[in-house]
């Protein structure tokens, strides 16, 4: 059987995640892509809008050139947005990513897939996210890790140096990993940090002791995928249960796990002292991921998914959502999209590190304590005498008598989950403890307070 023919979208480039070769007969269609024909007349990739009708593009390609499979890759940003998809009469298959950022990740791309319907659903970078597209009831949602990651080559160095390289990004989206990396260089440790090429990359986290990654937001990210297909020994961030690391590779063994920079400094500090135990866990991480994600795995197993029969790609999906029961509670849209919202604040609050914990009042529904519970770098109470970054979930109708015995604000932020705006003129306790409605939250999420004099 020859190879299927695949049209992938996506809003990355050439240069920057590449799309994972899927078929021999592939073409890349994007924002970052120019229009591209071989010398047989073959189309190899076609430029186009942030959005496009990809039925009008697909009737301009030769009849032999056009797909029995589309591919999608739709980050939470919509960059590269297909339109029309409906209207194809080939298999369609969206990969979700980058859903742990940005102001209204999970919102915008819930709304975008109940307007443009694919066959099927893969998640890639957010395990912990898989149960927000089961519960729409989109059709099969499976899970896919870090499709787009390359294998990276294995070099063999000279001699292995005792630093922590890091290869990546650190700027503005990425406050915790500066602050990690600055903690360690204030500790002392043998920080080597910067961007490179590919290779360049692999031969930097080969050489090096320890490679340090830390996720943006609680992603399963690409470095861990890039550091042990290169033969380095990870260093990386705890994170929830929810994306599965701890079942992928074994902390201790195969790579390591800290929690936060007291326990980076420490461990960094006691392998550092030990370079033949930094060798044979970076042996065995990699052997683990030869074994388990090396590329070709990761492809078939999409292809396995994006063609076969739908019972089969249902059961396929079934068994990636079998580990979190959330998945298989079906929600209406309007509530779904609501909780999603509220989620979406507390998520960007975490990234930006501005809180270390959520209380959650008694008239929340414990819905909103379930979706919360991925949120690995804060704790989850009810307790609000704590000092701290706090971030206090309420209702409104429980707000007043909730505040009124506090002299002084219980957390640094409030979020009122059913609420908006017109909440903070009607409501004299937030007067009188100094909270200052925040805007900007996208519609649903509330109405979000910060404490005067903060910062």
């Amino acid at each position: 059987m020859p190879p299927p023919r695949i049209l992938y979208s996506t809003h990355s480039s050439v240069d920057y995640i590449p799309p994972l070769v899927l078929s021999e007969r592939q073409i890349i269609i994007g924002p970052k892509y120019p229009d591209q024909v071989d010398s047989g007349g073959r189309v190899l990739s076609i430029n186009c809008q942030r959005e496009f009708d990809v039925a009008a593009v697909v009737a301009t390609l030769p009849e032999d050139q056009r797909p029995d499979l589309f591919v999608a890759l739709i980050d939470s940003f919509l960059v590269c947005v297909p339109r029309n998809v409906q209207a194809l009469t080939c298999r369609k298959v969206a990969v979700i990513a980058d859903t742990h950022h940005g102001p209204a990740p999970l919102a915008s791309l819930l709304a975008y897939f109940a307007v443009e319907r694919y066959d099927r659903l893969a998640v890639t970078h957010d395990p912990h996210h898989l149960h927000w597209f089961a519960q729409a009831d989109l059709g099969p949602v499976g899970l896919h890790l870090n499709l787009n990651v390359r294998d990276r080559p294995q070099p063999t160095p000279a001699s292995i140096r005792p630093v922590i390289a890091f290869v990546g990004n650190t700027a503005v989206h990425h406050p915790r990993r500066r602050r990690l990396l600055d903690a360690m260089s204030r500790a002392g440790l043998p920080v080597e940090a910067g961007q490179a090429t590919n290779d360049e990359a692999a031969r930097r986290m080969a050489s090096a002791q320890l490679c340090f990654n830390c996720s943006l937001n609680g992603d399963l990210n690409m470095r861990v995928f890039e550091a042990l297909s290169a033969g380095g020994c990870l260093l990386t961030d705890r994170l929830s249960a929810e994306t599965g690391l701890a079942d992928l590779f074994v902390d201790g063994r195969d790579l390591i796990i800290y929690d936060d920079a007291d326990d980076l400094i420490a461990k960094a500090r006691y392998y550092l002292k030990d370079p033949d135990l930094c060798r044979r866990i970076a042996e065995s991480g990699h052997q683990r991921y030869v074994q388990t994600q090396a590329e070709p795995l990761r492809r078939q197993r999409f292809l396995d998914y994006a063609v076969a029969t739908a019972d089969i790609a249902a059961d396929l999906a079934r068994r990636d959502q079998q580990s979190d029961e959330r998945c298989r509670r079906r929600l209406p849209q309007l509530e779904l999209r609501r909780r999603a919202a509220i989620y979406q604040v507390i998520q960007e609050l975490q990234r930006v590190e501005l809180i270390d914990r959520i209380c959650v009042a008694a008239g929340v529904d414990a819905a909103y304590l379930a979706d919360i519970r991925d949120l690995h770098r804060v704790r989850r109470d009810t307790v609000l005498a704590e000092s701290g970054r706090a971030c206090l979930l309420a209702t409104a109708t429980e707000l007043p008598g909730l505040l009124r015995g506090y002299s002084q604000p219980p957390a640094e932020f409030l979020l009122v989950i059913d609420a908006d705006a017109d909440l903070a003129p009607s409501t004299p306790e937030l007067r009188r403890l100094d909270f200052r409605f925040i805007p900007g939250v996208p519609a649903g999420g509330g109405a979000l307070f910060r404490t005067v004099g903060k910062s």
